[in-house]
């Protein structure tokens, strides 16, 4: 009956271990494995990336995928994110931000960033401040212009994945209002005078 006994626990205490050493596996598993001979099995992991870009006006609370009326003057921050979605860490990182001609960079991170050591599930983020270029506000009429700024991820120097994120600035208000006061009352009063003068020497005629 010992004997039975210890048997039964020592099979109890297996099962148990093998159960724990299951549960606390990683919940990412293989993407695929073949067998390779006598040298066991050959596993390819799935490499997973997600890059997403937003934009703001430095001060305000919410990130956006498009920003509007742009000031001169005013600090546009570019935040890019990069997920590692897939099932291994991994080396070899690489962001690059095309900043538009119109932009130029004046803060934050570089418009190149590379890392190593990137973990499943884990994140990373880069903001990118730059402003508006004073020469674009150099315009005699009004306007209105959008640019979009684009970042990619690369892994091991293999394209990953892109987003984008749009500026829109200008000026839209009337810089010449029509002619008010005095001056345009007097041109109203003589133009009327003129016209009734005109109207009497055609009825005068008939």
């Amino acid at each position: 009956m010992n004997k039975m006994f210890k048997i039964n626990i020592i099979l109890f205490v297996t099962l148990l271990l093998g159960a724990l050493t299951i549960a606390l596996l990683p919940s990412k598993v293989f993407a695929a494995c073949e067998s390779d001979g006598a040298y066991g099995q050959t596993c390819v992991y799935n490499k997973t990336f997600e890059l997403t870009k937003k934009v703001r006006i430095e001060g305000d609370n919410t990130w956006k995928d498009k920003v509007i009326d742009v000031k001169e003057g005013d600090v546009i921050e570019f935040r890019i994110e990069i997920e590692n979605i897939g099932e291994v860490a991994v080396d070899d990182m690489k962001m690059t931000d095309y900043l538009p001609d119109e932009l130029e960079r004046i803060g934050g991170d570089g418009l190149t960033e590379e890392w190593n050591d990137f973990k499943v599930d884990e994140e990373v983020k880069f903001v990118i401040k730059a402003r508006i270029r004073s020469e674009e506000f150099d315009r005699d009429d009004n306007f209105e212009k959008c640019v979009v700024n684009k970042a990619k991820v690369e892994y091991d120097g293999t394209l990953e994945g892109s987003d984008t994120a749009t500026v829109c600035f200008g000026d839209e208000d009337i810089t010449e209002l029509p002619e008010t006061g005095a001056t345009a009352t007097e041109a109203m009063t003589i133009l009327g005078l003129v016209s009734t003068g005109f109207g009497l020497t055609l009825k005068r005629k008939k």
